[in-house]
């Protein structure tokens, strides 16, 4: 399941990083599930294989990742010969087979190049710290674990040491492999599995997104292809150009009232700074529609539910406030908690509706912010 297609056009490419976020967001599903199952004390089977399904969905959705960033970029390398290349970019072997079919078949580069590239490292499971320094050095000079624990002390304010994220990642992918290979059998107890929780394969599931986040960060953007022709027949734009020029058209909004100075993105949400360490607010398209939301997200969880409680306990004055519903989440089994406002409906292809979804996303904002304010602002609670 780790190449989960989107909800919203099956059919239309996504870029890596959205698709990895999607696919553990599947990993998080499963543990929402088994807890659901917990508290109906359920006993035809046993809850806790949906929590192994999840830990393993949410390291195969970090190898599927990986994979993709190395196709992607390599092939862009390939096609771009203004670009500077990774030194062990220039040591990618190329059959003689590949060369044949460009030169003499007029088979398409994009098509040889990247058929070559999933027959060489498909095979291969980029899942361990080092497998995965080895799979970039092929697309980034970066010196990658340094980069990732100098990004992930700065999310966190706390220093971190490289050592301490690759023995982060080898635990998370070495219960994987116990779960894969030996049916997660404890080898104290005969016939008995090792212990798993809810919590445990939600903190796995949020270690994932926070070292592939950092990742991303320390290898940079991907770079440019090369400038090409428009073609006679256009494809249709792409769901992140589409993202990109509808929160282009919101900049203006974001601006005037001092929420971020940071480029629209070419993605589903905008994260504003939330004025405290470790919460956003964050206006998205979602799979039913739009949210407009205050988001707390510190990497530890229960500074998270501390400071919505702050809230929580005062929802009713909030709500008031605000002028309109509000839902309240706590977001059980997940790190992160919420208090979001929603438009069911719309979705980014819906251009016509583009006005009206700016003013409703800069009017939900703008209440959102003076409700929460009306009670004292952002919590800055410490659990």
């Amino acid at each position: 399941m780790a190449d989960r297609a989107s909800t919203d056009d099956a059919s239309e490419p996504v870029d890596a990083f959205s698709e990895l976020q999607s696919n553990l967001e599947y990993a998080r599903d499963l543990v929402t599930g088994g807890q659901h199952l917990e508290r109906l004390q359920v006993g035809v089977f046993d809850v806790a294989e949906l929590y192994r399904a999840a830990w393993v969905q949410a390291v195969s959705a970090l190898d599927h990742w990986v994979h993709r960033e190395v196709y992607g970029r390599a092939l862009v390398f390939a096609l771009n010969v203004d670009l500077p290349r990774p030194r062990k970019f220039l040591t990618l072997e190329v059959p003689m087979r590949l060369f044949e079919d460009v030169h003499h078949h007029a088979k398409p580069l994009p098509e040889a190049f990247d058929a070559h590239l999933r027959a060489q490292f498909g095979y291969l499971s980029f899942q361990a710290p080092e497998k995965i320094k080895e799979a970039l050095k092929y697309v980034s000079d970066v010196s990658l674990w340094p980069a990732v624990a100098k990004r992930m002390g700065e999310e966190s304010d706390q220093p971190v040491r490289p050592e301490e994220v690759q023995e982060l990642l080898k635990a998370i992918v070495n219960r994987r492999n116990r779960i894969a290979h030996e049916a997660d059998i404890d080898p104290t107890q005969a016939r008995a599995k090792q212990e798993i929780t809810a919590q445990a394969t939600s903190d796995a599931i949020e270690t994932i997104r926070a070292i592939a986040a950092a990742i991303r960060h320390a290898i940079g953007p991907a770079p440019k292809s090369a400038d090409r022709a428009v073609p006679a027949d256009p494809q249709p734009e792409s769901k992140n150009e589409l993202y990109r020029r509808f929160w282009t058209a919101f900049r203006p909004a974001v601006q005037r009232h001092g929420w971020s100075d940071s480029a629209p993105p070419p993605q589903n949400w905008w994260d504003l700074p939330g004025g405290v360490t470790g919460t956003s607010w964050i206006v998205s398209f979602t799979q039913f529609g739009c949210r407009s939301e205050l988001n707390f997200q510190h990497p530890d969880p229960a500074i998270n539910l501390a400071r919505w409680e702050v809230l929580a306990v005062r929802s009713p004055e909030i709500i008031e406030r605000f002028g309109d519903d509000l839902i309240f989440d706590e977001l059980p089994g997940q790190k992160s908690c919420r208090i979001e406002t929603r438009l069911i409906g719309p979705t980014v292809t819906d251009q016509d509706r583009w006005p009206d979804l700016l003013r409703w996303m800069e009017d939900t904002q703008l209440r959102l912010r003076a409700a929460i304010d009306s009670v004292g602002g952002v919590p800055k609670a410490t659990a």
